[in-house]
């Protein structure tokens, strides 16, 4: 059930308001296909983790879903993104679109480490107890 709500309330939701409401002024088309690629994946990263666990794979389902968490707190990292953005480049619609991207692309990248560090720390075998010597 929780995955519909995440589903329809937010990669629905998200979709929607890009394909239907006005379009922002100064947002261009790379923010229109943005918002359309980045809602997209998380929608389907929703969808794979559901799968996952589903099938029983908890690892997996784990790491989907760090990615659609990700995804859905882009906007809080574009207020910094947008905001650097600006100050460096100016206030004009490229630097706005690339600005909104950056966003979605540093909470990925830093998902993506969470993910593998997880997965290295799981990977290692665990140590074998100390032995005494006989004497």
């Amino acid at each position: 059930m929780a995955v519909l709500v995440g589903f329809q309330a937010v990669a629905f939701s998200a979709l929607w308001m890009t394909q239907f409401y006005p379009r922002h002024p100064g947002n261009g088309e790379l923010a229109y296909l943005f918002r359309l690629a980045f809602g997209s994946g998380m929608a389907a990263c929703i969808i794979l983790g559901f799968t996952a666990i589903r099938g029983g794979d908890v690892a997996r389902h784990r790491a989907w879903m760090t990615r659609a968490y990700a995804l859905a707190l882009g906007a809080g990292t574009q207020v910094i993104t947008l905001g650097v953005g600006q100050a460096v480049f100016g206030s004009n619609e490229l630097a706005t679109d690339l600005g909104l991207g950056a966003g979605w692309v540093i909470n990925l990248a830093v998902a993506e480490y969470v993910i593998r560090r997880q997965r290295v720390r799981g990977s290692r075998p665990a140590k074998a107890p100390a032995r005494i010597a006989p004497s």
